[in-house]
């Protein structure tokens, strides 16, 4: 059998990582697994669907969002706006949207809202993980690139090249 000569620090690391990959959760995936990170994104949808996005210059709000603009907007409101505003359904589109296009919109614009829900995907940026907890240090560093990321486990199931190596790192005696 051959030898293969590595520094002790390397030697140490393989050690470790092996361990780590055997002791692993696999969240349910057939081995061997890899990781990688889910994060949310949002989807246009139907008129009604999911949630509504009101779009302006800088961006878009939800409803609660607008809401909580036009509320904090004090040198806008006279007297009778603000009884207006008052008798507004805060929970209706409509209404809100009936209140920004009379009296809001010409100092702000806003425009027509659309609908998204919100889904997952797998970020192809991030990379793949060889064990979770890779994958949870580069959320703890990197998660506010992502909205909502998490560990996701994916399989390396007929992938029979990084199957292969997993394996050897699994099995390799130390």
């Amino acid at each position: 059998m051959k030898q293969i000569e590595i520094p002790q620090e390397d030697y140490e690391f393989l050690k470790e990582l092996q361990n780590e990959l055997n002791t692993q959760p696999s969240d349910g995936n057939a081995q061997p697994v890899y990781w990688g990170v889910l994060e949310d994104y949002e989807a246009l949808t139907f008129e009604g669907e999911g949630e509504a996005r009101i779009p302006h210059d800088d961006g878009a709000y939800s409803l609660e969002e607008l809401v909580g603009e036009i509320n904090d907007d004090s040198e806008f409101f006279s007297l009778s706006l603000k009884s207006e505003w008052n008798a507004v359904d805060k929970n209706d589109l409509d209404e809100v949207m009936d209140f920004v296009n009379k009296n809001w919109n010409e100092r702000n614009i806003i425009g027509k809202p659309y609908w998204v829900e919100i889904k997952d995907k797998i970020c192809r940026d991030a990379g793949a993980f060889l064990t979770k907890r890779a994958c949870k240090e580069y959320i703890e560093k990197f998660g506010y690139n992502h909205r909502n990321p998490r560990t996701y486990a994916m399989t390396a199931y007929r992938n029979f090249e990084l199957e292969r190596l997993l394996n050897i790192l699994r099995t390799i005696k130390f």
